[in-house]
């Protein structure tokens, strides 16, 4: 039996609307492990804030985080590979929002796998618009910190600067705005955020990545996703599956269009093609 790399994204397609992972989906993730298959979490999240079924499920080797930017060896819980955001440009994007807007975004900013935040954005997130399980994922294993936008050692050692924002066409004028810059790649995936990665950093990045170090072709490999950061990921891969809940243009990239997030999407696709990684 030839090993499959199985990459799937986290929030919108692994987890469900409120940011939970179902039963059913953990139980074909096992099967598909315990057959030697290789499951790899590609998330925009930092290793820290994935979920707990996740951590705690046996037998993942790698995963792709922070859209590419890390790709983590889980057994010997080191990089493979990191990339770092260029020196001075987290600084630059975060005094930017701020002469647009003084409250309604929400900055992390990731740091050799540790998630920071201002601590003055704690009040704003009592009062918060952003759907689902925001202010939740906001305060579980975050750093919080005084002045973080002025913690210039800290913000050049940035891996991923992702940015919420209350108003989503501010949102969009940001992305509009940074993605001419040509030292960074820019994307988004939740509630219209913004995330910035280093150029040509994304996670079909991490996923070629992994392809080489593990010897495995194209053709071994399966991906799910339902947002802008999954695109490249897509072109990755030999076959390509968007959630139910995916944006328009996510679906005509995909191959194969599953169920939603909500409906156990993932589950459903891996045990309709069960008869092919059971070769």
């Amino acid at each position: 039996m030839e090993k499959y790399l199985i990459a799937l994204d986290m929030d919108g397609t692994l987890l469900d609307s409120q940011g939970k992972i179902t039963k059913r989906t953990i139980e074909v993730l096992k099967e598909l492990i315990q057959k030697g298959h290789y499951i790899v979490p590609a998330s925009g999240r930092a290793l820290t804030l994935l979920p707990k079924e996740i951590l705690e499920l046996e037998g993942i080797q790698f995963a792709v985080l922070e859209n590419g930017a890390v790709v983590w060896d889980w057994k010997n819980r080191c990089a493979i590979k990191q990339e770092l955001l260029p020196k001075g440009i987290v600084k630059a994007i975060l005094k930017d929002i701020e002469e647009q807007a003084s409250v309604g975004y929400y900055p992390e900013v990731i740091v050799n796998g540790k998630v920071y935040v201002d601590v003055k954005i704690q009040k704003e997130l009592k009062q918060s618009r952003i759907a689902g399980n925001f202010a939740e994922y906001m305060r579980q294993n975050h750093i919080f910190l005084e002045k973080l936008a002025s913690r210039t050692e800290l913000l050049d050692a940035a891996e991923k600067l992702n940015i919420y924002f209350e108003d989503v066409k501010l949102g969009e004028k940001v992305r509009r705005k940074w993605k001419t810059e040509p030292q960074l790649n820019v994307t988004t995936s939740v509630s219209g955020n913004a995330e910035f990665t280093a150029a040509g950093i994304n996670k079909g990045h991490g996923i070629k990545i992994l392809q080489q170090h593990l010897g495995i072709s194209k053709q071994k490999c399966i991906a799910i996703g339902d947002n802008e950061n999954d695109l490249e990921m897509f072109a990755q891969v030999h076959m390509a599956v968007a959630m139910g809940n995916a944006k328009a243009h996510v679906k005509r990239a995909a191959d194969e269009v599953t169920l939603s997030c909500d409906e156990d999407g993932v589950a459903v696709f891996l045990e309709l093609i069960k008869p092919v990684w059971d070769l």
